[in-house]
């Protein structure tokens, strides 16, 4: 049986030019992560695989810190591109060409306005379109084959480090939302309730076990749960 820790990167710079990299605040949630996992001597890594992008491996720079604050180390990472998020902007443009009436009002520049709460309604009018599969024509990787990279991806992981105890894997909610999708075999529509719910650096648990994924733990922020922490907590 092998466990995968699934981590969604630290928050990334949501308002800024570059998306793709850590926040001061993102930086901080990695490294109480990295302290948080470093601090349990009886929980250690044979693996660790992390997507392509800035955030993915700037969220593993700040576990890696902590581990080696605590005197430990970790498997040289697996970089594997094919556990890299969608393209937002891309998913969003096309959308907003289609439905205008979905523009933020105070806004045009992606990822999107700075009312949190429209950025998610927005982003969830947009991702449930896009799983319907009615944007396939519109983008260079539609819904399906969003889809069909994760689970190739997954299929390698398994196949690298099938029989190996722990696998921390890093990378982005509507890849870990695919892996819950999977596990707990739901809909599409059921994927994209499962990615706007994930929050910044929380830890999902799955285990290869019988030739199947499971899904033992979702969306979990042991390392932000002290008195006061909860303002830690982020989604985007």
């Amino acid at each position: 049986m092998t466990e995968i820790l699934a981590i969604r990167h630290a928050q990334a710079s949501f308002d800024a030019d570059d998306y793709d990299q850590l926040s001061p605040l993102g930086e901080d949630q990695a490294l109480r992560l990295g302290r948080w996992l470093a601090a349990d001597r009886d929980i250690g890594f044979d693996a660790v695989v992390v997507g392509a992008m800035r955030r993915h491996q700037q969220t593993l720079a700040g576990i890696e810190q902590a581990f080696a604050e605590a005197g430990r180390t970790l498997p040289e990472a697996e970089i594997d591109a094919g556990f890299n998020e969608f393209d937002h902007g891309a998913v969003l443009s096309a959308f907003l060409a289609t439905h205008p009436q979905h523009r933020p009002a105070d806004r045009d520049a992606l990822p999107g306005p700075k009312d949190r709460m429209q950025v998610a309604r927005y982003l969830l009018a947009a991702l449930r379109h896009w799983a319907s599969g009615a944007m396939e024509a519109q983008l260079d990787e539609g819904w399906f084959a969003f889809r069909a990279r994760i689970a190739a991806a997954t299929s390698r992981l398994t196949e690298r480090h099938h029989g190996r105890e722990r696998v921390l894997l890093i990378s982005s909610g509507g890849v870990i939302a695919q892996l819950a999708q999977r596990a707990l075999d739901v809909a599409d529509q059921r994927s994209v309730d499962f990615n706007i719910a994930i929050r910044n650096a929380a830890i999902s648990e799955f285990v290869i076990f019988d030739g199947g994924l499971r899904l033992l733990s979702f969306n979990q922020l042991p390392h932000l749960s002290a008195p006061g922490e909860r303002k830690l907590w982020t989604h985007f």
